[in-house]
């Protein structure tokens, strides 16, 4: 025995993101296994507070799209323009974007995204900061999600979605409203190992649960703190060697944080 559920205005936009704008045949996924034995030195010789393993692989992530400029950079489809051909769109700082669920009472699929605005040259000390407020923000304190709310919960769902899908649209609401090139997201805090996604953003990163693996070092083996860690592109932005190397880089940066993140 089944029966329909009413529609709310969360579901009827998040259905429609998703068809609008993910296009899972030109992307590409790579997977590694992280060793964080030198995070987890540097979490513990942290004096205040612990720097959060989203927070290395915020900086991870962007130090690698500042060296490698070609993999920050998306598609832009300028649809109100008739005949106009797909540009690439490069963008000048490295800003990561964050996925953050909010509790909205009837509707399990409520979330939005915000900005880790040059995460390059912040400390992991002030990306952690950020995310914590970021965690515990609502829609008097973070503009993001009060205009994202506001614009589902007041206007027409037709409407709503037109604004929503806009900075897919348009370059400067892109960099508003999504950032540039690169979103992060974990579900490891739920227990999960590997997600492997595509997302609307041309670069998605991912980590998984945080614990002892068996590792490789010197010729043993040898019980290490690991996470997987995931990265999803657009094939169509960077080819295999260069995501490779693009891929790579953010592992190096992880795994010899104590000279490339601290």
């Amino acid at each position: 025995m089944s029966r329909l559920v009413p529609s709310n205005r969360f579901f009827h936009v998040f259905r429609k993101i998703p068809e609008f704008e993910l296009l899972p045949g030109p992307t590409v996924t790579f997977i590694s296994e992280v060793d964080l034995t030198e995070i987890e030195q540097l979490r513990q010789a942290a004096a205040e507070q612990k720097p959060s393993y989203t927070a290395f692989v915020i900086k991870a992530l962007a130090l690698a799209l500042r060296e490698f400029p070609y993999a920050n950079q998306r598609i832009c489809r300028r649809a109100w323009v008739p005949f106009a051909k797909a540009r690439l769109q490069r963008f000048e700082h490295c800003d990561i974007a964050v996925a953050a669920e909010r509790d909205v009472d009837g509707v399990e699929s409520a979330a939005f995204v915000d900005i880790a605005r040059d995460a390059n040259e912040k400390t992991l000390t002030e990306i952690t900061k950020w995310l914590r407020e970021l965690s515990k923000s609502d829609a008097t304190t973070n503009q993001q999600w009060q205009e994202f709310s506001t614009v589902i919960e007041r206007f027409p769902g037709w409407l709503a979605l037109f604004l929503i899908r806009l900075p897919y649209l348009v370059p400067r609401l892109w960099e508003r409203y999504r950032g540039a090139a690169a979103m992060v997201t974990s579900p490891a805090k739920y227990g999960v190992d590997t997600v492997a996604a595509c997302w609307s953003w041309p670069v998605g990163v991912s980590f998984g649960l945080v614990k002892e693996r068996p590792v490789v070092k010197d010729g043993q083996i040898k019980a290490c703190p690991t996470f997987n860690l995931i990265c999803n592109f657009d094939r169509r932005i960077m080819a295999g060697a260069q995501a490779g190397r693009f891929f790579a880089t953010i592992v190096k940066n992880l795994e010899a944080a104590k000279s490339t993140l601290a």
